[in-house]
């Protein structure tokens, strides 16, 4: 089983296509989108029906995890509706959103979900049009998740093994010290976890750390090349490295 581990999409449709083609090429069954999937006020279904049809014409599937950019009003009345509990939510026929927790096999590799992230620009946008309080990941969230080791951690944010790009720019203590807060919390998750590989999006870079036996690999974004933003996992021959599509 290979998978197609993609970066943000934010709503891009164009490039949404491009990854879900991508992966047919690569043998890929699953598309795997790390966040900032473009879940997005008024366009909702129209998105997620793109997304499924361009999945149908590739023969994949999409599990995605949420960003801090969502609507996280309108995931909170789909969570509802599934039953409030973690797992993958069945969004259309080929499109499923992995909610903070939940926890799936894949060829019994253990894969485990925490999205969520601090918008750094939120002091520019506005509560229920572009940003939801919602979006940062909480105590809850990885309590859900549970002690259970896993194998693969998928997530939005990076735990503070990863050093963002954001920490070059001006940003107000409140951004900061929340934006660490979550970053905390995810290494809280891994510890808990103890999974080998960490892969996550929100930075919009490529990047890999490894130290202490774990792999962290960040993923870019829609506005990169196919090299930065996607990546294969094949689970055929274990855990890593990650290779290009």
């Amino acid at each position: 089983m290979r998978i197609l581990l993609a970066g943000d999409w934010h709503g891009n449709r164009e490039w949404a296509a491009i990854s879900l083609e991508t992966a047919a090429r690569a043998g890929c069954q699953v598309v795997l989108q790390l966040g900032d999937f473009g879940l997005w006020p008024g366009r909702e279904d129209a998105w997620l029906d793109h997304v499924d049809r361009h999945a149908s014409t590739a023969g994949v599937s999409v599990v995605w995890i949420d960003g801090n950019h969502e609507n996280h009003d309108a995931l909170d009345r789909w969570r509802h509706e599934a039953g409030g509990k973690a797992g993958l939510v069945a969004m259309r026929d080929r499109v499923l959103w992995a909610t903070r927790g939940a926890r799936w096999e894949w060829q019994g590799v253990r894969f485990g979900a925490l999205g969520g992230a601090v918008s750094i620009d939120r002091f520019l946008r506005k509560r229920g049009v572009n940003w939801w309080p919602q979006e940062a990941t909480t105590q809850a969230d990885v309590d859900r998740l549970g002690d259970v080791p896993l194998d693969v951690l998928v997530t939005h944010a990076a735990p503070t093994t990863v050093t963002p790009s954001y920490r070059r720019l001006p940003l107000p203590e409140d951004i900061i010290a929340d934006a660490r807060r979550v970053r905390d919390l995810l290494d809280q998750a891994v510890s808990r976890t103890e999974p080998p590989l960490v892969v996550h999006g929100h930075y919009h870079q490529r990047t890999r750390h490894e130290a202490d036996g774990r792999v962290v690999e960040g993923l870019a974004h829609d506005k990169s090349s196919v090299e930065e933003a996607l990546a294969v996992l094949d689970l055929d021959l274990g855990l890593g490295p990650l290779r290009t599509p």
